[in-house]
Formats: C-alpha cells, sequence, structure tokens
C-alpha cells in the first residue's frame, strides 16, 4: 500500500480532485475539510451534486417541501464559498430518482467534465453509498463509469468511516437523528485500511464547522446534538479508501 495521505501537503498527491456526490451537503459532510485544503494548497478542486435535495425534509415548517430545492442550491452556494470551491456543476437529476436514470445518459452528464478539467483523482461513495441511500450508490457507479473512459484514469477513493470515528463520536447523534436512515449503521473500515487519514488542522475544521452550519435545513438538529466541542472532536478526520479493482467492479454493475 502506498503511503497514507495525512497531512495538507501529503493531499498536493491527489493533484486536481473531482468530487462527484448525489446531494448538497454530501460533500461537506465527508469530504469538506479535504477539499478545502486542496483549494488552499491551489490545486483545482471541481464538485459534481446529482440532485437539489429536494427530498430532504426535515422541518416542513421552516423549510416547505415546495421550495426546499430551491434553499438547498442556495445553502451549497453559501458553502461552495466557505470551502472556496469555485468549478460546480449540477446534474439536475430528481432526489430520490437517480438509479432510475439512464446509466449512459448520466455518464455522458459526467463525460465533458472530466474532459475538462483531466481530474487526476475522484473522490466519491463507495458501492455501499455509506447510508445505502440509493443515489449515492447510483452516483458511485456513473462516477467509476466516466473514469474507465478518461486515459489515463483517474484514482478513485470513496469516503468511509472508521469504528472509532462511528462508536466514539457519531453513534450517539445517529441514534438520535437517524442520521444513516438506510442502514441500522454505516459501513465501517479500520484506520490501518483507509489510504487517506486526514487529521484536519484547526483552521481546516474549522471551515468544515461553517460549511455545515451553512446549511441548516440539513444540519440544524446537528448541531443542537453535537455541540462545537463535540463536532470537531467527530469530524476531526476524514477518511477514505483507494478504490481496488473489486470495489471498482461492484460499482460498475
Amino acid at each position: 500500500m502506498a503511503a497514507r495521505i495525512q497531512t495538507t501537503e501529503d493531499i498536493r498527491q491527489l493533484g486536481t480532485i473531482l468530487g462527484v456526490w448525489a446531494h448538497p451537503d454530501d460533500e461537506s459532510f465527508l469530504a469538506a475539510g479535504l477539499l478545502a485544503a486542496a483549494v488552499r494548497n491551489g490545486q483545482t478542486v471541481v464538485c459534481v451534486t446529482a440532485t437539489k435535495g429536494e427530498a430532504g425534509v426535515q422541518d416542513a415548517a421552516k423549510w416547505p417541501p415546495e421550495t426546499l430545492g430551491e434553499t438547498r442550491a442556495a445553502e451549497m452556494q453559501a458553502t461552495l464559498e466557505i470551502l472556496g470551491i469555485r468549478h460546480h456543476q449540477w446534474l439536475d437529476y430528481p432526489d430520490g430518482g437517480c438509479a432510475a436514470a439512464a446509466t449512459e445518459q448520466a455518464v455522458a452528464k459526467l463525460a465533458p467534465v472530466l474532459a475538462r478539467y483531466r481530474p487526476d483523482t475522484i473522490i466519491t461513495f463507495g458501492p455501499d453509498g455509506l447510508t445505502g441511500h440509493h443515489d449515492h450508490c447510483t452516483v458511485s457507479r456513473w462516477a467509476t463509469l466516466a473514469a474507465a473512459q478518461q486515459q489515463p484514469p483517474p484514482r478513485i477513493f470513496h469516503a468511509v468511516h472508521t469504528p472509532e470515528q462511528y462508536e466514539q463520536h457519531l453513534k450517539a447523534a445517529d441514534a438520535k437523528l437517524n442520521m444513516y436512515f438506510n442502514i441500522d449503521q454505516p459501513p465501517l473500515v479500520p484506520l490501518e485500511a483507509c489510504a487517506i487519514a486526514y487529521d484536519l488542522p484547526r483552521d481546516i475544521l474549522s471551515l468544515k464547522h461553517r460549511a455545515l452550519l451553512a446549511m441548516p435545513s440539513q444540519y440544524e438538529q446537528l448541531h443542537k446534538v453535537l455541540l462545537p466541542r463535540q463536532f470537531y472532536a467527530a469530524f476531526a478526520a476524514e477518511y477514505f479508501v483507494e478504490a481496488t479493482p473489486a470495489r471498482v467492479v461492484a460499482s460498475s454493475h
């Protein structure tokens, strides 16, 4: 296994980074620190979001379902500005509808992004989608198929949690908020299996905190459950495994 990526300096090895996600907030919950660090390094960072997350109703009185997509798009823009990400594209699929979309069409939407930016690295969900959400699983497959069309293909990294991160910091919040609603708990990967275990410096961690605060329609309750000190402990590091051939094959079917 190559040396684990752990520091902001190490992140330079990832070159141009493309994040492929299902909903506004996926990028911030799982990778805000890594992406912000790459921006600070002067690397090109691109984010693709498949849907506007209009089905993610948390409080219908505060954020009515009929305007939630617009709300989340505005929150996403604010978050991108906080993280310094200047390149973003929507795929405009309905929230909850990615699995029903034509795969060839979705990959064709991604192809021009890869052709324009020539990413060295793609970060996305693994085949399990982390939460089991069908949109998550589907965009992982799309990213894998699109990457295979680029020569040379970019490295692909899948976002994960470690047992320690979940058990010590996220499990209690999950029990209250049902954060991983499609499954009892997210798939957990031992630290030693992670190719990226980025320990967020305090200033980068603060940016991640601000990014999620900018998405109250999704994270208002989380910030009530996790006070800043607890939040900083829970999100002190971000973890990714590099896609092995087996995981890539699983993503493509």
